[in-house]
């Protein structure tokens, strides 16, 4: 396709107890994207999330999410369009809740995008989304699988650069670049020890966007983790 890229990412992840109910979670990311125009690679968008226990019984909990999207990546490397980059150029806010009923879940998130990108090419606005999950968990005698289904609303369409004006703040509304997405994906969780473990996540779009503008648009995923419990 015009806009096929293949992203490869790294990702260094942690949560940390705080108080009884509370954890904090971070990931930092390394993405290298590749396409017909190039290739980039960079530190991706830092995510650092509060997650407090509101409730919690014997075979059910609620969790409230707060967190920070951050950008510190160049947005501009090898002069490339937004979707080549490793950072999305804005700093975002999450707010989530997330409820837990023996084997199964679910979970509501909202992430607050404000500012423009600094990729000369599009200066790229997007537009808020709102994230709905649901998934059930299945406990073998030696490991855990996992499956979810995820769908994505952006509520509004993005910005970006109208590049058939001669003004640097001539800007234009990318379209139908608020289309409705629904991902489906599956988790395993096999221990190796009691403190190592290895995690398998393989992800497809059941109905996905067209438009690829700000470089979220996947067409199959799959990744591979090590955990390890200090």
């Amino acid at each position: 396709k015009n806009d096929d890229l293949s992203f490869h990412t790294g990702w260094l992840q942690g949560e940390f107890s705080l108080l009884e109910r509370s954890r904090l979670s971070f990931e930092i990311p390394y993405s290298s994207q590749s396409g017909s125009l190039g290739t980039v690679s960079g530190i991706g968008d830092p995510i650092i999330v509060w997650n407090q226990t509101l409730y919690r019984e014997m075979t059910s909990s609620l969790l409230l999410h707060l967190g920070l999207k951050l950008s510190i990546g160049d947005a501009n490397s090898g002069n490339l369009p937004q979707a080549y980059q490793s950072t999305l150029g804005t700093n975002d806010l999450l707010l989530g809740f997330r409820y837990e009923y023996d084997a199964w879940n679910a979970s509501v998130v909202y992430q607050l995008s404000r500012g423009r990108g600094e990729n000369n090419l599009t200066r790229l606005k997007r537009g808020d989304d709102i994230l709905a999950r649901a998934g059930y968990r299945f406990d073998l005698q030696e490991a855990q699988i996992a499956g979810e289904i995820l769908a994505i609303k952006r509520l509004e369409e993005s910005s970006v650069r109208n590049l058939a004006s001669t003004r640097p703040d001539d800007f234009v509304d990318e379209p139908n670049s608020d289309q409705f997405q629904i991902n489906l994906q599956g988790r395993v969780l096999y221990p190796l020890s009691d403190r190592y473990n290895l995690q398998i996540l393989v992800a497809r779009p059941l109905l996905k966007r067209d438009v690829n503008v700000d470089g979220l648009k996947r067409s199959f995923s799959l990744s591979l983790g090590l955990s390890h419990l200090f």
